[in-house]
Parts: C-alpha cells; structure tokens; sequence
C-alpha cells in the first residue's frame, strides 16, 4: 500500500530510507511537502510511529 504523511522541512531523505528499512517500506520520496512512500498494510502504524518518534513527519 502507498502512503502519505506531512514531512517536516529539513528531513534527509536517505535517513527516512534508513528508519524504514526494519519496517520494510520502500521506494520512498518526498512529494510537494508529502512523505510518500510503500508498505505492508500489517506495517504501516509501526511505521508511522517509528516516523514520528524520529521526529521525521508531523
């Protein structure tokens, strides 16, 4: 499944890569200020707060 969450300014992207590796999220970038990247469905809310813990999305 593709997802979007609102990135903070100034986040490396190579660090996102980096946080989503263990979660198994892939081909992620940044989309007009959109985090947006694919995961497994069973995934995504460890995902999402590993992010937001990391300090990455908002």
């Amino acid at each position: 499944m593709k997802v979007h969450y609102p990135v903070k300014e100034n986040v490396d992207i190579k660090e996102i890569k980096a946080a989503l590796k263990p979660f198994g999220g892939r081909c992620a970038k940044i989309v007009d200020g959109q985090l947006e990247y694919q995961i497994k469905e069973e995934k995504e809310q460890e995902a999402y707060e590993a992010l937001k813990s990391q300090g990455f999305i908002e």
